[in-house]
This record gives C-alpha cells, sequence and structure tokens, in this order.
C-alpha cells in the first residue's frame, strides 16, 4: 500500500485575504505547513504543490526540490475539487493524505499515527474529527442527539465534526467517483484530534484566535 501525504496552498483566499503569508506571530501558516511536512514518517512520497511565487520561495526555502510541485493557476484558482487536486493524479501512490496548511496547531506526530492507524486497520478512507459533547438541535428545534429539556452533557451522545485537518482518500476511487468516500461504515474511518489541533483559520476572527493560542502555547514551552 502506497501512501502519499500532500499539502497545497494557494494566495486568492477570500474569507481571510493572504492568510497564507501574513505574519502569524513570528512565522506564518505556509512556513508551519511546510516544515510539518519534514516530520512525516512512512509515507511513500511527500509532496507540497503551488502556484503562487510567494508559496513556492517559501517551499524550497525549507523543502527537498523533489518534494515541491507547482501547480497551474487554473488549479490554484478553481473550486473543483477534482481540477483542484489533479496535479498528483500523475504521481505513484494507492492512498494520498491531504493535510490542510490552515491547520497550525497539527502535529505531525498526529499525521504519523494516523497513517499508521490507517495501514493498520485496512478501511477505505479516513477523516480527522473533532469530537462534540452537547446537546444539538437542527432549525426547527428538533433535537439532533438527546431527549430531554434539560441537558446534562454527561449524558448525551457524542456527535462528531469534520476538523478538516486532513483526510486520507483512494487514488482511484477519488478521480473516478469524484468524493473522497461512500459514508459508510469505516468509510471514512473517523479519526478524532483534540480541540486545539482542530483549530482552523477560515476567517479572520479564526486567524486571530489561532494566532493567539499559538504565541501562549510558545510561551507556556519557554517556561516549562
Amino acid at each position: 500500500m502506497k501512501i502519499i501525504a500532500i499539502s497545497q496552498a494557494r494566495l486568492n483566499s477570500t474569507r481571510c485575504k493572504h492568510k497564507m503569508i501574513r505574519p502569524f506571530d513570528n512565522t506564518t501558516l505556509v512556513e508551519i505547513a511546510v516544515k510539518r511536512l519534514l516530520e512525516l514518517e512512512n509515507f511513500s512520497g511527500v509532496y507540497f504543490g503551488a502556484y503562487d511565487n510567494q508559496l513556492l520561495d517559501i517551499a524550497y526555502n525549507y523543502l527537498p526540490d523533489s518534494y515541491v510541485i507547482k501547480r497551474s493557476k487554473e488549479m490554484a484558482n478553481s473550486e473543483d475539487m477534482i481540477l483542484s487536486y489533479s496535479w498528483i493524479k500523475e504521481l505513484d501512490f494507492d492512498y494520498c493524505m491531504w493535510i490542510n496548511c490552515c491547520h497550525a496547531h497539527l502535529r505531525a506526530k498526529t499525521l504519523n499515527s494516523a497513517c499508521s492507524e490507517f495501514k493498520k486497520l485496512k478501511c477505505k478512507s479516513m477523516t480527522s474529527v473533532k469530537k462534540y459533547k452537547t446537546g444539538f438541535y437542527n432549525h426547527d428545534s428538533n433535537p439532533i442527539n438527546h431527549d430531554k429539556p434539560f441537558i446534562r452533557t454527561q449524558d448525551v451522545t457524542p456527535i462528531y465534526g469534520i476538523a478538516n485537518a486532513f483526510h486520507i482518500f483512494e487514488k482511484k476511487h477519488f478521480f473516478h467517483k469524484r468524493n473522497y468516500w461512500n459514508n459508510e461504515y469505516m468509510d471514512p474511518y473517523l479519526y478524532e484530534v483534540d480541540e486545539i489541533e482542530a483549530l482552523d483559520v477560515d476567517s479572520e476572527n479564526e486567524f486571530l484566535i489561532s494566532e493567539s493560542v499559538y504565541k501562549i502555547r510558545k510561551l507556556s514551552l519557554i517556561h516549562i
């Protein structure tokens, strides 16, 4: 089983402009992402894809040249998932772990462990999830995971939300079915990450929250 790891980035985000290269404490999101790739183990290949020269320059500064692939402008600007990922189509692999560059707190150790578990379980796909242990309602005020007006969080059935930190999917299925998985038992397998590693940056507020946590954690490590 050949599993590769990939990350890809672009500059044209609209909700949080230039988030990949904006100062994030004393670094940037893209620097954190490419450095993390160097810590990955037991993958058949590791790759970073980008079109913008600012991103490619940072990648080449930290990664071996063989890790870096230039995407076309069309790939980088497309909202079509298949076109966006088409740069990996000619690579030799069975499964791909896509790693989100916007998760500054996601650890390489977590990714290595997830890859090992995927190989051991021999499941069809995997995705990162965050566990929510509280009551949920739908838009009609109907309870989703509880049946009592008074909610004790220890009594509710947990719900798992996609953290979007990473996915593992089969190459053949992805390019043929145009999706990651079938939403069946163990497809995807749910790999739980903690609430810090699940921090994503899609908006200005999320950028501020993630950066603040990053600063606090760095100071905590310094003073241990």
